[in-house]
């Protein structure tokens, strides 16, 4: 989506995402302030680390439901500065 500050872009997408149905909405606001454990922390809320192999993969959580989507919306990620919030 594109506009200027203020238009109601992000509240616009999270409405529609959140009327549809089958649909569970992961939010992350990025700032300057932003760590990858407030990430990590974020996913925990809706996923399950599972250990493959060598690996840890994330997957939904299966209380979110078998038919849901999980749907990752980042804003603000191209944040470059430190803002004033």
């Amino acid at each position: 989506l594109c506009g200027p500050p203020g238009s109601g872009k992000t509240m616009s997408l999270i409405s529609v995402l959140r009327s549809m149905q089958n649909v569970v909405l992961a939010n992350l606001n990025f700032s300057s302030r932003t760590t990858p454990e407030l990430i990590l922390k974020t996913f925990s809320q809706y996923c399950t680390y599972f250990r493959r192999g060598k690996d840890t993969v994330l997957e939904p959580a299966e209380a979110l439901g078998a038919q849901s989507w999980l749907v990752v919306f980042c804003d603000e990620i191209n944040l470059p500065e430190e803002d004033s919030y």
